[in-house]
């Protein structure tokens, strides 16, 4: 199931306007934060962020969500668009268009309720070399408003 979940994302990046290599390695590392999200695990974050700080809004959602007893289920996030505004060797910085999809919540009492979706927002991600592979290093507001 996981790889079929991982293929259909990496189509749907296709499909939605990944020109760029780069945001179809986005479309898998938004299947890893899909996986740690619908299992509740914020260890797994570390298959997605650089480190820490990175994964720390994910990881506060994460603890909050378990902290209450609700668990995510078929958490879906829509790619716009996406292009590299910025290469080097080492580091890569996109420009993303995304929105929540089909997402719900389901309660300890086993009760399931939908999760608003959202309106597309524009994001700017940073994508940066850790050893041999890709993280994100960084997101932020639009083309310029990072956090770190």
């Amino acid at each position: 199931m996981d790889a079929l979940m991982s293929l259909l994302w990496l189509l749907a990046g296709w499909l939605g306007g990944a020109d760029d290599a780069e945001c179809l390695l986005l479309g898998g590392l938004d299947v890893l934060r899909t996986e740690a999200f619908v299992a509740g695990e914020v260890d797994r974050l570390s298959d997605v962020y650089a480190d820490e700080r990175a994964a720390r809004a994910d990881a506060d959602v994460l603890r909050s969500y378990r902290e209450r007893g609700l668990r995510l289920g078929g958490m879906v996030l829509v790619r716009d668009s996406c292009r590299v505004t910025e290469r080097s060797r080492h580091r890569v910085t996109l420009d993303v268009v995304d929105h929540l999809g089909p997402t719900w919540v389901q309660s300890a009492d086993c009760r399931r309720r939908d999760l608003p979706r959202d309106r597309p927002t524009r994001r700017t991600v940073v994508l940066e070399r850790v050893g041999d592979v890709w993280r994100v290093a960084a997101v932020g507001s639009g083309e310029r408003g990072l956090q770190r």
